[in-house]
C-alpha cells in the first residue's frame, strides 16, 4: 500500500515537472528559431560586392547554420529535460519516503496492536464457548442467543487476526502442492452448506503447482463462503494451474459498488451477515503472494484469482 502511495507521489511530481519543462522548452525553442528566421536579408549593396554565386553560398551557409543551431538547441533541451526529470524523480523518492514514514510506522503499530489484541481476545472467547458447551443447556432461547453471538464474535475476531497477520507478514512461503486435492479439501468443508445449492466444479489442474497452501486455501474458503451467502441457487467453481474462479447467480453488483468490494468493512448488502472483512482478507493474502484478485458482475458475479 505504502509502496503504491510513494510511486504515485513520484509519478505526480515527475509528470508536473515534465509538463512545465515541455511548456518552457517549447517556448524557448520557438522564440529562438523565429528570431533566427526573422534575421534581415543581406542588403542590396552586397550585389555590388559579391557575385550571385557567392551570395547564394552565403545564404545557404547561413541557413545551414540556423538549422544546425536549432538542432543542437533541440538536443540540448531534450537531454536537459531528461536529466531534470531524473533528478526530480530521485529527490521525489526520498521526499516521499520521508513524508509517508510516520504514516507507515503508525499503520504498522496499529496492525500489530490489532493482531495482539485479537490474539488475547481469542482465549476468553474460547473459554466462553467451552463453558456453554459444558453447561449442556438445551431449549433455553437466551443461552442459544449467547451461543450465536459468541460464534459471531469468534468469527469476527478470527477475521481481524487474519487481516492483521496478512498485512504484517510478508514473503509467504510457497511449495509444490496438488491444487486438485487442496481445493477438494476446502470444498468438502462446505458440503453441509451446499446441500440446497446447485454447485458445480471444473478442475483442470495438471501436475503440482508451487503455491502457498495455507493462503490459497483461505482465499478459496472466503470466496466459497461469499458465494454461499449471496447466491440464489447456482455456484460455479473453475480451477486451472494458474487461475481460480468462483461465481454465483446472486444479485448483480452495481458499477458503483464493484470497485469497492475488496475494501475493508465495505458491504454492498447492508443487511447481510458479517462485517465486510472476508474479501478484504482475500485481497491482502493475494497481494502478499504477488497474486491478482478481481471481481466481475453480470448474469453471474465472479471472483477471479490469478496466481
Amino acid at each position: 500500500m505504502f509502496k503504491n502511495l510513494r510511486n504515485r507521489l513520484i509519478i505526480i511530481n515527475v509528470t508536473i515537472t515534465t509538463v512545465v519543462l515541455l511548456v518552457v522548452f517549447s517556448a524557448i525553442y520557438i522564440i529562438y528559431t523565429r528570431s533566427a528566421d526573422n534575421r534581415p536579408p543581406m542588403p542590396n549593396e552586397t550585389h555590388f560586392i559579391f557575385s550571385d554565386d557567392v551570395e547564394d553560398y552565403v545564404e545557404v551557409s547561413i541557413r545551414q547554420e540556423k538549422e544546425t543551431a536549432a538542432r543542437e538547441l533541440l538536443i540540448m533541451l531534450i537531454v536537459s529535460g531528461f536529466v531534470i526529470d531524473f533528478v526530480v524523480a530521485v529527490v521525489s523518492y526520498y521526499l516521499a519516503e520521508e513524508a509517508i514514514k510516520p504514516v507507515r510506522e503508525a499503520y504498522e503499530s496499529q496492525k500489530l496492536f490489532i493482531a495482539n489484541a485479537s490474539h488475547e481476545i481469542k482465549t476468553p472467547l474460547a473459554a466462553i464457548s467451552a463453558n456453554l458447551e459444558a453447561a449442556d443447556i438445551h431449549g433455553n432461547k437466551w443461552i442459544k442467543n449467547v451461543e450465536i453471538e459468541t460464534a459471531k464474535l469468534t468469527k469476527l475476531n478470527a477475521d481481524l487476526l487474519s487481516l492483521a497477520r496478512s498485512d504484517i507478514n510478508r514473503g509467504a512461503a510457497a511449495a509444490d502442492a496438488d491444487l486438485d486435492d487442496l481445493a477438494r479439501e476446502v470444498i468438502d468443508s462446505f458440503e453441509s452448506r451446499m446441500k440446497e445449492k446447485d454447485f458445480s466444479t471444473k478442475i483442470t489442474v495438471h501436475g503440482k503447482v508451487k503455491i502457498n497452501r495455507e493462503d490459497f486455501s483461505q482465499i478459496l474458503s472466503i470466496l466459497l463462503d461469499n458465494a454461499v451467502k449471496y447466491s440464489d441457487s447456482k455456484i460455479r467453481l473453475s480451477l486451472s494451474n494458474h487461475e481460480l474462479q468462483v461465481s454465483n447467480d446472486g444479485a448483480q453488483i452495481s458499477a458503483k459498488d464493484l470497485p469497492h468490494v475488496f475494501d475493508r468493512f465495505y458491504q454492498t448488502d447492508k443487511s447481510a451477515e458479517g462485517v465486510g472483512l472476508g474479501l478484504s482478507i482475500a485481497k491482502s493474502l493475494a497481494e502478499r503472494n504477488g497474486w491478482k484478485i478481481e471481481a466481475k458482475s453480470g448474469k453471474f458475479t465472479s471472483f477471479i484469482l490469478s496466481f
